[in-house]
């Protein structure tokens, strides 16, 4: 075995020194470090040069946990509500202004009552009622037809149950029935939220994590619920104050003099609607980005280790990683540490304040379960105190911001909405006469041969 000695003495007395358990070859430290330890020239072998990065954090001051987290972003937010809300109230007020017009010239063909004046809101909405009740009786006749061959029993059922279904949503209100297509619409989505295969899109597109720097999720989180008795509860109260929101809409609409008119307010309705959720929840996000995630990272600071030693090397993690490289004592769950927003509660607040402060006579009662009727204005006022009180005790039962946020829009809307929506009306009028009390000869003209035939 002496050529193996003389094959190891050769290799370590080299300047270079193969590491074999490693695979790799590094200078030999012998002669830079003579003394090591005890002063001897022996280096283990699992010894190694620093790397670049590593010389560079000893050198360079390593940032604090303060310094290396930034608070969410807000400024996307605020330009997708102003956007959002604009483009919405403009398609409304196209949209009307077009129906309005149309209905006006539909009834000025119908009867000579109209020749020397336009039709009133309320003519146009019990034109719009009338037609709408002939279009299910059509609807009717071809059921009859389609199913004349059944068996007598079979084809009375059908036709009776298409009566069931047919005749409450002839004899609601025409912004009612957009309540309750709301109220589908939260239902298909909660139902999302509980199959497998769908509640990672739900989590992910339907529900504003503040943290995710997205925007549309403001607008699609107000449909999305994922307990049945918010899905139940927000689309009961929607259907109810929604068509007294849309009445009062209705209305000041109607007794205003230098108002245009207005053939039905469900576009309007729509708009505030929206307006109302997307203002919601952005008040929520700002609270949550600028009052409870600062908070937060000065818990998880105070919580956090003391900063390592210069010789250590520390590496940058992702935001999310270091913000909740630690479970504090607050917080049991990742869904407890960063609220998801979800449901319609913000608009239904709106909805609400509408309603006390357009109707303040009026009084709110449930059936299921019984309770004493109360005024709207005390109701509201109690709920807007419980939401304060749920701010200063940090409760996480209910997304208090945004309640708060829907009923400030709601007041905002009852003082100065009518005057709001007439500037959009009047800035979409486009070719439409500038005031619709009066229409033209040439554009009734233009438009009889596109127009249905008028109500019988």
């Amino acid at each position: 075995m002496s050529w193996y000695g003389h094959f190891r003495s050769t290799v370590r007395s080299s300047p270079w020194h193969i590491n074999l358990r490693l695979f790799s070859i590094t200078p030999s430290l012998r002669s830079s470090l003579p003394n090591v330890v005890g002063g001897s020239s022996r280096i283990p072998w699992f010894t190694s040069i620093p790397s670049f990065r590593q010389q560079v954090a000893r050198t360079n001051k390593v940032p604090s946990f303060g310094e290396r987290v930034r608070c969410p972003s807000i400024k996307n937010q605020v330009l997708f509500f102003g956007v959002g809300s604009i483009l919405a109230f403009i398609l409304a007020a196209e949209t009307t202004n077009s129906e309005t017009f149309l209905w006006s010239v539909r009834l000025a063909s119908a009867g000579p009552i109209w020749k020397g004046r336009p039709p009133s809101n309320d003519e146009m909405r019990r034109a719009r009622y009338y037609a709408f009740g002939k279009t299910l009786q059509q609807r009717l006749a071809l059921i009859k037809e389609a199913v004349e061959d059944w068996p007598q029993t079979l084809k009375a059922l059908v036709i009776w149950s298409y009566i069931q279904v047919a005749q409450p949503i002839l004899d609601t209100v025409e912004t009612k029935r957009w309540c309750w297509a709301i109220g589908a619409v939260n239902g298909m989505l909660y139902f999302a939220w509980h199959f497998p295969r769908t509640k990672h899109i739900m989590r992910a597109r339907f529900a504003h994590n503040p943290l995710s720097g997205l925007s549309y999720t403001m607008l699609t989180s107000l449909f999305s619920h994922r307990s049945l008795a918010h899905v139940t509860a927000n689309s009961m109260l929607i259907a109810a104050f929604g068509s007294a929101t849309s009445q009062y809409l209705f209305t000041e609409q109607s007794d205003g003099e230098n108002y245009l008119r207005e053939a039905t307010p469900k576009w309007h309705f729509l708009a505030f609607f929206l307006s109302a959720g997307l203002f919601s929840n952005l008040v929520s996000h700002v609270a949550f980005s600028r009052i409870t995630y600062p908070r937060m990272i000065a818990r998880l600071r105070s919580l956090s280790p003391a900063p390592p030693k210069s010789s250590e090397t520390t590496t940058v993690r992702s935001f999310l990683a270091q913000v909740f490289r630690r479970q504090p004592k607050f917080a049991s769950s990742p869904q407890e540490r960063v609220p998801l927003t979800i449901g319609a509660s913000g608009a239904v607040y709106a909805l609400l304040t509408v309603t006390a402060l357009a109707y303040p006579d009026s009084s709110l009662a449930f059936h299921i379960p019984p309770t004493f009727p109360l005024s709207a204005q005390f109701a509201v006022g109690s709920l807007i105190a419980f939401d304060i009180i749920g701010i200063w005790r940090a409760w996480r039962r209910f997304n208090h911001w945004a309640h708060l946020g829907g009923a400030a829009f709601g007041a905002f809307y009852w003082a100065y909405g009518p005057r709001v929506w007439e500037v959009f009306r009047e800035i979409s009028l486009g070719t439409l006469p500038s005031s619709l009390t009066y229409v033209p000869h040439e554009a009734f003209q233009d438009r009889r041969s596109e127009e249905p035939k008028p109500p019988q």
